[in-house]
């Protein structure tokens, strides 16, 4: 099993901490700390972590690169947003930066349906790519 510098841990309370094997602490990376986030986004940012973990590597000639047919242009699509389970049929809207759920003109994008969720994130997406602020239809 190949070594991995990054892994999860979940905290007391329920959220996660990515942890930095060879510091032995939570990760840090642009001057914050990821600590206290929601699995989906730890889990995330922990594939991101190995991953640049890996590259590094191999330019430093520790291991040696497969030949790839055609080269990959990102190893997964970035993105500020996303949905997530909240009770059994209701989802809340995350802001990946905050960890924490998306307010709109003072309300929470909490207990909503599926489909709702899932268009609202990709219209923060959509918004965010473009550096446009969100606007109500």
């Amino acid at each position: 099993m190949p070594y991995k510098r990054y892994g999860l841990e979940e905290n007391s309370d329920g959220t996660w901490r990515v942890i930095d094997y060879r510091e032995g602490k939570a990760a840090e990376t642009d001057g914050a700390i990821l600590d206290r986030l929601p699995h989906d986004t730890a889990s995330n940012l922990e594939f991101i972590l190995n991953a640049q973990e890996k590259g590094t590597e191999t330019r430093k000639g520790k291991r040696k690169a497969k030949a790839s047919p055609r080269p990959k242009e990102h190893l997964m699509a970035t993105v500020r947003y996303s949905h997530r389970k909240n009770l059994n049929i209701y989802w809340t809207v995350v802001d990946a930066v905050t960890g924490q759920a998306v307010v709109i003109d003072g309300v929470v994008m909490d207990m909503l349906s599926e489909e709702d969720a899932e268009e609202l994130v990709e219209r923060l997406n959509r918004k965010d790519e473009e550096g446009k602020p969100f606007s109500r239809p």
